[in-house]
C-alpha cells in the first residue's frame, strides 16, 4: 500500500479510536443491502460492500473495507476482515487491529498482542506502513505498553523510522515528543524536554554594537507608512463608492428603475 494513505488512514484510526464512543448496538454491515447470489453463486448485488469483503480473499480493497466497517461501528466484521488480511501479510491491517486491541474496541483489550502486531508490521518491509509501525512500536517500548519498557530500544526504532523519512520519529528524537498518537484530550505522545522548550522560547540576541534607538525609530516609521497607506486606500474606496452611487442615481432617474434609486439612497445615507 502507498505511503500517503498509510499515514492518513492510520492517523484517522488512532484519533477516532480515542475520541469516538463505541456504538452500543451497531448495525451489521453498516446497514448496507445484503448480498444476493444468482443460481451460479455469483453476486447479483454490489460486491464492494462489507458482507462481500468477508467472503472474498484478502486484498487492498478488502482490507480497506475493514477500515470502513470499523468507522461505522461494525466491529465484528472489521475484526474478521483484519484477521484475514493479517494472515495474508497486509501490514496496514496489522496496525489497524493493534490500535483496536490497545483501546479494547470490539474485543477485550490486549496490549501484548497489539504490540506484537506492531512489531510484525514494523518488520514487514511494507512500503509506508512499516515506517509508521516503527513509530507506534517504538512508542510502546518507550512506555512499556504490552512489552517490557526499554527506552534504548525505543530510541533505536525511532531512529530507524526517522531514517526512512518519518517526521514524527524525527520530532521525537529532537524533542522527546510526537503527535503520531494522541490521547482523548488531543495531547501527543511524550513530553518535550525543558531544554528544547527553552531553546524555542529564548530571545534572539541583538548584535553587539547595534543601537536600539534607531531600530525603534525605524519600526515606528514603518508603522506610520503602513497606516498612511491604509488611510489612502480607504479614502480612494470611499470616493469610488460615492461616484458609483451618483452614476447609479442618474441611471435610475433616466430609466425609472426603483432598484438603482434605492442603491443611490443607501450610498448617500
Amino acid at each position: 500500500m502507498p505511503p500517503i494513505p498509510a499515514r492518513a488512514l492510520l492517523a484517522g484510526t488512532a484519533l477516532l479510536a480515542a475520541l469516538l464512543p463505541v456504538p452500543a448496538r451497531a448495525e451489521r454491515f453498516c446497514g448496507q443491502p445484503r448480498m444476493q447470489l444468482d443460481a451460479n453463486g455469483e453476486p447479483i448485488t454490489s460486491d464492494l460492500g462489507i458482507e462481500a469483503a468477508l467472503a472474498r480473499p484478502a486484498s487492498m480493497q478488502v482490507c480497506a473495507s475493514g477500515y470502513f466497517a470499523e468507522k461505522c461501528g461494525d466491529h465484528e466484521s472489521a475484526h474478521l476482515i483484519y484477521d484475514k488480511c493479517i494472515a495474508a501479510g497486509y501490514a496496514g491491517a496489522m496496525i489497524w487491529k493493534a490500535l483496536l486491541l490497545e483501546q479494547g474496541i470490539g474485543v477485550a483489550p490486549d496490549p501484548a498482542r497489539a504490540t506484537a502486531l506492531l512489531r510484525q508490521a514494523a518488520e514487514s518491509g511494507s512500503d509506508g506502513y512499516a515506517t509508521v509501525a516503527k513509530v507506534h512500536y517504538a512508542s510502546a517500548l518507550q512506555l512499556g505498553r504490552g512489552v517490557a519498557r526499554d527506552e534504548a530500544a525505543a530510541r533505536e526504532w525511532f531512529r530507524r523510522a526517522a531514517d526512512e523519512g518519518d517526521p514524527d520519529a524525527a520530532e521525537f528524537l529532537r524533542t522527546g515528543h510526537h503527535t503520531a498518537e494522541r490521547d482523548v484530550t488531543g495531547r501527543g505522545f511524550g513530553v518535550a524536554t525543558e531544554a528544547v522548550e527553552g531553546q524555542r522560547l529564548a530571545p534572539v540576541a541583538r548584535p553587539a554594537g547595534m543601537p536600539l534607538a534607531p531600530t525603534a525609530a525605524m519600526l515606528a516609521a514603518l508603522v506610520a507608512v503602513a497606516g498612511a497607506g491604509a488611510w489612502w486606500q480607504a479614502r480612494r474606496g470611499a470616493r469610488a463608492a460615492a461616484g458609483g452611487g451618483s452614476r447609479g442615481a442618474a441611471g435610475g432617474g433616466a430609466g425609472g428603475g426603483g432598484t438603482r434609486n434605492g442603491d443611490a439612497r443607501e450610498v448617500r445615507a
